[in-house]
């Protein structure tokens, strides 16, 4: 039974589809607004470990992901204070029974992103590590969708998916050895 499930599991994975020509986008304030914010979010990342990785020169690696993440914990809490009036919307027992364990590990992933690029960036150069992660999280997002892993919603690999993510591979190589 599970043999069939996961071989209907790699076929629900990848879909070959015709393009959508008439896709229906409609470019509304919400969507123009979050695309602004996730380039700011990038923006963000590129500079965190250009910062990070000129201060791993002057003092220490592991000291500057921490100092990097005791910032960010101080940010992250006062905009959940703030978020959550302190805390009162959340219902802290329903929380601990529904969630799965591994939703409370989430920063586990994100303190090793935040160490290797600190560690690599200054002699490996920002656009070399930022192209390589982008092209390691593309890769991961697109597994993660395609077998809708942690309760992502199922989005097959489909043609179009894959050209893009060859495009991106393709971009990174170029960046890193030009």
């Amino acid at each position: 039974m599970a043999k069939g499930r996961f071989v209907q599991a790699l076929k629900d994975a990848v879909l070959v589809e015709k393009p959508r020509v008439n896709a229906q986008i409609t470019f509304d304030k919400k969507l123009i607004m979050d695309f602004f914010l996730l380039m700011v979010a990038g923006t963000c990342t590129a500079l965190q470990g250009a910062v990070n990785g000129s201060m791993s020169i002057h003092v220490n690696g592991g000291f500057s992901s921490w100092l990097s993440f005791a910032f960010g914990s101080v940010l992250l809490f006062i905009f959940f204070i703030i978020d959550t009036r302190g805390g009162k919307t959340i219902k802290w027992k329903n929380s601990f029974k529904t969630a799965p364990w591994w939703c409370w590990f989430g920063g586990i992933p994100g303190a090793a992103f935040v160490l290797f690029i600190t560690l690599f960036i200054p002699y490996r150069g920002s656009a070399v590590v930022s192209g390589i992660t982008i092209c390691a999280q593309m890769l991961t997002s697109l597994f993660v969708d395609c077998f809708a892993f942690f309760g992502c919603n199922h989005r097959p690999a489909t043609l179009p998916r894959l050209g893009g993510m060859a495009l991106l591979i393709a971009g990174v190589l170029m960046v890193a050895l030009g």
